[in-house]
């Protein structure tokens, strides 16, 4: 289902009153996210396509939805793929 400019600023609106220290820290590009893992802007997508927290925005005659990560979510993948094996598991 393609949003709105308004849906979309009704979500976001949303999302900032829900979780406002989120916003507060903001938003990584796919670009940046590859760039800082120095990898492929295709992997970024693959890893962070079906994180929790991760706003994924689809465009009207775009092909590709837009993705931003969170700065807690980036975070989040980078302690995991430091430690793929927690102790305990």
């Amino acid at each position: 289902m393609l949003r709105t400019m308004d849906q979309r600023s009704e979500r976001q609106r949303a999302l900032r009153e829900q979780n406002q220290e989120v916003w507060e820290e903001g938003f990584l590009t796919l670009e940046e996210c590859a760039r800082d893992m120095k990898i492929s802007r295709s992997t970024a997508r693959r890893i962070f396509r079906n994180e929790p927290g991760v706003e994924i925005w689809r465009t009207p005659g775009s092909h590709r939805p837009i993705i931003r990560v969170p700065r807690a979510v980036y975070d989040r993948v980078m302690r995991r793929s430091a430690n793929p094996f927690p102790r305990g598991a």
